[in-house]
């Protein structure tokens, strides 16, 4: 039987084998792929059962993970072989074969129509946007080139569907995760900028890419199914670190996590998530430095962070007990703790967790002020430290940076020299230095990105400003971060509460 048979046939989604998107459970859930083009929003797996028009991704689909490598090799002159120059990911072509179908005549030619003008006429780009149900998502931009010339044959088209094999071209090899930005002030969580007293030392950083790692009830995580290797899914409750870490109580402890409200969790049911240190001291007591901060499906990552410092003399303190998620009102541990282990604990529903760190507030011995290594100045308290932060990219490859910085930064007394900002990746060894000093509430922005490469001021209405390009000094670079851990350094001089450094960035990944 022809597929224009079937599908013009009462049983037309099973007669011709394409059958309806299977409602799994998740993880099961197959992917949500969408097309924007033209500023319309293309759903290409559609559930073919419904009554309207819609456009189904038939099997057969190429290009969608590891993108094709080209290599360089010098030949050898008078023997055999030759030596690898180097290799680059080379633009990918991407094949969707595709079906549109709809109940009536007029429908189809509305939905074809609309589909051909918005992916043909504007020649790109478009966004292919490949999205799991755990809540994942990566993206890609692309380009028509062939595909939609139509074909009347037998089983190509009908009265109410046609079928086409999408060709697609995408320049930049790489599909994008969901851009990610983290905020960094003097004061506040997470704290960036150095301490009047001394700088962060990070004492345990987990990327949560290891569930066994972690108990729950006294029982190991180690099922693999909670992780992606990117995060990992805490089951409601509390989780408590295998790894502990020496507690001083004369310094200042500072527990940060990344969360998210899980797509597992009921959509009726709230989410809050805390942080905290579980105390090894006489009974075994835990301490929650900072507790229920609400999360909703909109909220994405955020950062839930407290602080813990010196002993409390009720040796029992409550379980989840006030929070405390300011540097200048930390909490305390039970007398005797001797060692803490980082505590997440979730309300009522699963908690995703894909970084945590735990650090230590190390003073500056008194009467010694703070200096860099860069050049032989002192520098004043609420200067920025330059020993760095971590920063964990979960990417596969490179990912390139736009960072904001937010003034006051670098400003001097009239006549004086600006002292340079300089940003540094102290896991690769890559600087930038900047000679230009941000006045309070001004921007600068700093554009890594292939194809941007961009260093200029920014107005108050957001548009481009002043090109700072010549403010750059020295063996500028403008690095990118790496795969894994990246410790972040920006030394600068005149900071103040009203200064900020925001980094975003998507991470890149070979494959859907």
């Amino acid at each position: 039987m022809s597929l224009l048979a079937t599908l013009n046939s009462p049983s037309a989604i099973v007669s011709a084998g394409i059958l309806p998107e299977p409602q799994y459970a998740a993880p099961d859930t197959p992917p949500r792929v969408t097309l924007t083009a033209g500023g319309q929003d293309f759903l290409l797996t559609a559930d073919l059962s419904h009554k309207g028009a819609c456009i189904a991704i038939l099997p057969g689909p190429t290009g969608l993970d590891a993108p094709p490598v080209q290599a360089t090799v010098t030949e050898y002159a008078g023997m055999d072989g030759g030596r690898l120059v180097k290799t680059r990911a080379a633009s990918r072509r991407i094949t969707l074969p595709l079906l549109l179908w709809a109940p009536t005549r007029p429908e189809l030619l509305a939905l074809k129509r609309s589909f051909v003008a918005a992916v043909v006429a504007g020649r790109g780009p478009c966004t292919l946007r490949v999205a799991e149900a755990d809540g994942t998502a990566r993206s890609i931009r692309v380009h028509y080139t062939s595909g939609m010339e139509g074909d009347e044959g037998t089983d190509a088209a009908g009265l109410t569907y046609i079928r086409y094999g999408l060709q697609l071209s995408a320049p930049d090899p790489y599909l994008y995760g969901d851009e990610r930005t983290e905020t960094f002030r003097v004061h506040g969580a997470p704290a960036f900028l150095s301490h009047p007293s001394g700088s962060w030392t990070a004492l345990l950083s987990d990327t949560m890419n290891n569930p066994s790692a972690w108990t729950t009830a006294g029982t190991v995580l180690n099922d693999r199914r909670v992780t992606d290797g990117q995060y990992t899914r805490l089951p409601a409750g509390r989780a408590e670190a295998t790894t502990a870490v020496p507690y001083d109580g004369s310094s200042l402890y500072r527990l940060t996590a990344r969360v998210r409200r899980s797509g597992k969790a009921p959509a009726d049911v709230p989410t809050s998530a805390s942080v905290g240190l579980a105390g090894a001291g006489p009974d075994g007591a835990r301490f929650i430095t900072a507790a229920r901060l609400p999360l909703t499906d909109a909220d994405g990552w955020v950062e839930v962070t407290g602080y813990a410092r010196g002993w409390d003399s009720d040796s029992s303190p409550a379980a989840g007990g006030a929070a405390h998620p300011l540097e200048t009102a930390p909490g305390s541990m039970p007398v005797g703790t001797v060692t803490v282990r980082p505590v997440i604990q979730s309300d009522a529903t699963p908690l995703d967790v894909d970084h945590l760190t735990l650090a230590r507030l190390d003073a500056t011995p008194a009467g010694e002020p703070h200096t860099t290594p860069f050049f032989p100045l002192r520098i004043a308290p609420s200067v920025i430290s330059d020993e760095g932060l971590p920063v964990q990219v979960t990417s596969d490859v490179d990912a390139w940076p736009v960072w904001r910085i937010t003034g006051p930064l670098g400003q001097q007394d009239a006549g004086q020299p600006v002292v340079p900002l300089r940003l540094a990746n102290r896991t690769t060894g890559q600087q930038l230095i900047l000679s230009y000093g941000i006045p309070a509430g001004r921007t600068v922005v700093i554009d890594t990105r292939p194809g941007i490469k961009a260093v200029h001021l920014e107005n108050p209405d957001g548009t481009r400003g002043e090109n700072l390009w010549p403010y750059l000094t020295g063996p500028a670079s403008l690095w990118q971060l790496v795969p894994g851990e990246n410790r972040i350094a920006l030394t600068a001089t005149g900071a103040s509460e009203e200064s900020a450094v925001t980094l975003t960035y998507q991470p890149r990944h070979l494959g859907a």
